[in-house]
């Protein structure tokens, strides 16, 4: 049981590690129309919903007793909450004061990297929770029959 655990996780990763790139060129895609906030917001649900998908074909190909569109809407609904410390996490890093105490240690340039490099610690905090909330409550087996 633990090892498909782990391969679920595994698989979940690299689901999360796609749906990054596909967050990245929405972003970038769709602040050629509008603001870049907006286009960050619009870009989070594209990337949440291609996420969906590919968790439900690839990572939880064998749960899929639920309707997809109930199943996409608890998915959405379960990485909005995982947003949240992903966020957190990195609006602190950017306003704490970190990246100078760092580019004290390191004789590189941060300011230009250090949007980017803040991203991963909340990236992975937000992994955690969805992971979590997917495996428990959107894929979740269902023991009723």
């Amino acid at each position: 049981m633990s090892s498909l655990k782990n391969i679920h996780f595994l698989r979940f990763a690299l689901v999360g590690g796609c749906g990054f790139l596909i967050d990245v060129a929405a972003t970038y895609l769709l602040s050629h129309f509008v603001i870049v906030e907006v286009a960050r917001g619009s870009a989070f649900w594209v990337a949440a919903s291609s996420n969906w998908w590919l968790n439900r074909q690839f990572t939880f190909e064998r749960v899929r007793q639920e309707r997809p569109v109930k199943q996409w809407m608890k998915f959405l609904s379960a990485s909005s909450i995982g947003f949240l410390p992903n966020w957190s996490c990195y609006w602190f890093l950017l306003n704490s004061g970190v990246e100078q105490a760092i580019s004290s240690l390191i004789p590189v340039d941060t300011a230009i990297w250090w949007p980017y490099i803040a991203m991963i610690p909340g990236i992975l905090l937000g992994m955690v929770v969805n992971f979590t909330l997917s495996k428990r409550w959107v894929f979740r087996v269902s023991t009723a029959r």
